[in-house]
């Protein structure tokens, strides 16, 4: 029983847990194109995981047509994606991979990520929740070429979280959550302190280029 506790203790964050976690407020940002963003976290198996908070007047389902198109995420956001590439769509599951340049002062490898992702949505209710694809999952051959091609690219060994847009009084409440281990050498107070400065902006992207659409 004991081994089995430990077990689930260090369990890698699911969508259940967190949703189901208790979030402490960080700090609250104010963003040129999201507005006030409220800055959370919380820790899950050993994870820390962040989420970030605004409310727009932007339609929800332009927000989802925006976190959706995994391909033109190189154009509008400016987090430094370099590469994007839909490899698999099937009814409302995306599977994808994604590479960001990091930039050479940061001292810090470039990272990439092979996801899959489930997009859902009613009158009131949008989303789009992934996780990662374990050595590209069903697609072997296009990890493999490229980790041939990305050597000396880190791929993070957690990486699960979510997009949730609701219709409010307000507008359109978007909660964005992610957990994450940003594998390699980057220390995890490092890690926390870049996740929390360009989590904003993050969700600044998303509203910016749904207003354009």
């Amino acid at each position: 029983m004991l081994i089995v506790a430990l077990s689930l203790a260090f369990a890698d964050p699911s969508h259940s847990a967190i949703d189901g976690a208790s979030w402490s407020e960080l700090t609250r940002k104010n963003h040129a194109d999201a507005g006030e963003i409220v800055i959370k976290s919380t820790q899950i198996g050993g994870v820390d995981c962040f989420r970030g908070e605004a409310t727009t007047d932007v339609a929800g389902s332009k927000l989802l047509d925006v976190v959706a198109d995994v391909e033109g995420a190189v154009s509008w956001s400016t987090a430094g994606l370099a590469e994007a590439k839909l490899l698999a769509k099937s009814g409302n599951k995306l599977d994808y991979y994604q590479f960001l340049d990091v930039p050479g002062w940061t001292m810090a490898s470039d990272r990439f990520w092979f996801l899959t992702s489930v997009v859902e949505s009613t009158d009131s209710k949008w989303s789009l929740k992934w996780n990662r694809l374990e050595n590209g999952g069903a697609h072997a051959e296009a990890y493999a070429a490229f980790k041939a091609s990305h050597s000396s690219a880190v791929e993070p060994p957690v990486n699960v979280g979510s997009w949730v847009f609701e219709a409010s009084d307000g507008g359109t409440r978007m909660t964005y959550s992610v957990c994450t281990d940003s594998g390699g050498s980057i220390p995890a107070a490092v890690q926390s302190a870049a996740t929390r400065k360009t989590l904003p902006d993050t969700l600044g992207d998303v509203v910016r280029e749904a207003r354009t659409r």
